[in-house]
C-alpha cells in the first residue's frame, strides 16, 4: 500500500508529529488518504515513467494532490477557508519530511499552490473536472532552471526537466 510504504520511512519523532497533526484535524484524515492515493495512481496513469522526477509529471501530481486533497476534505466540511488551509499544512509537512533541495523543493511548493488555488478558484465537483483543468494548465506549464524564476509564472505549473 502507497501510505504505508511512505510512514515505513519516517522517524519515530516524524510519525509523532504527524500523529498529532492528524488527530487535531480527524476529519481530514481519511479524505486526505483517499486523495493522496488516487491522485498518484492518475499521474502514474497519465505519467507512468516520468510523474516522480521534476518534469511536468511531477508538476502534474503535485497541483492534483493539493487540488484533489481540497475537493476529499470539502466533502466532509464545506469550509473551503479551512481545507485550503488544511491542504498547505499536509502537503508542507509532507516537504518537510521528505525534503528535496532547492529548485526542486520550491517546484514543489510552488506547484501544490497552484492546486489549491485551482480548487479555490473553480467549482469542482468531480475528479475528472480537475484532471481536465489541470491537463489544459499543463500545456502552458513553464521551464524553469533557477529559483528566481518561479515567481515570473505565479498562476502556471513550472517544472525542471524536460521528460523523454
Amino acid at each position: 500500500m502507497l501510505v504505508w510504504n511512505v510512514l515505513k520511512r519516517l522517524r519515530f519523532k516524524q510519525l509523532l508529529g504527524l500523529a498529532f497533526l492528524s488527530l487535531k484535524h480527524p476529519l481530514y484524515i481519511y479524505p486526505t488518504l483517499k486523495a493522496t492515493t488516487e491522485s498518484f495512481y492518475i499521474s502514474k496513469k497519465y505519467f507512468s515513467k516520468t510523474h516522480s522526477k521534476n518534469g511536468k509529471g511531477n508538476a502534474y501530481r503535485h497541483a492534483l494532490w493539493n487540488a484533489m486533497i481540497c475537493l476529499e476534505c470539502h466533502k466532509w466540511q464545506q469550509k473551503t477557508d479551512k481545507v485550503l488551509v488544511w491542504a498547505k499544512v499536509i502537503t508542507d509537512k509532507h516537504e518537510e519530511l521528505f525534503p528535496n533541495k532547492g529548485l526542486d523543493k520550491l517546484m514543489d511548493l510552488h506547484n501544490n499552490r497552484v492546486g489549491r488555488e485551482l480548487f479555490m478558484n473553480n467549482d469542482f465537483k468531480s475528479v475528472n473536472e480537475i484532471t481536465a483543468q489541470l491537463k489544459s494548465k499543463l500545456i502552458f506549464a513553464k521551464k524553469i532552471s533557477a529559483i528566481e524564476e518561479v515567481d515570473e509564472f505565479y498562476n502556471e505549473l513550472v517544472y525542471i526537466t524536460d521528460e523523454g
